[in-house]
């Protein structure tokens, strides 16, 4: 991971810096080093903060209401559904 793809990501959680310096337990000025390129990324941080992003897509995926044309999807399937029933 980059550290482009590293503030990339930080920005998709809706997070700054020091929110992940918190959540880590590590230093302002070892994040923004990972941020700037001047340290490697560590794994381990590439890794939490990879497991940060698919649970919030499948947090969404998951609880966030569904929208109008998977509404309209989900009707039209058990509308055919319904006429195979009756069809059998």
């Amino acid at each position: 991971m980059t550290p482009d793809e590293f503030k990339e990501g930080l920005q998709k959680l809706g997070w700054k810096q020091s929110d992940f310096c918190l959540a880590v337990s590590v230093s302002k000025v070892t994040v923004s080093n990972w941020c700037t390129g001047t340290v490697p990324l560590p794994v381990w941080a590439q890794r939490y903060l990879e497991l940060l992003l698919d649970l919030q897509s499948m947090t969404a995926r998951l609880l966030d209401p569904p929208t109008r044309a998977a509404r309209a999807a989900k009707r039209k399937e058990k509308q055919a559904e319904r006429l195979q029933d009756e069809q059998a």
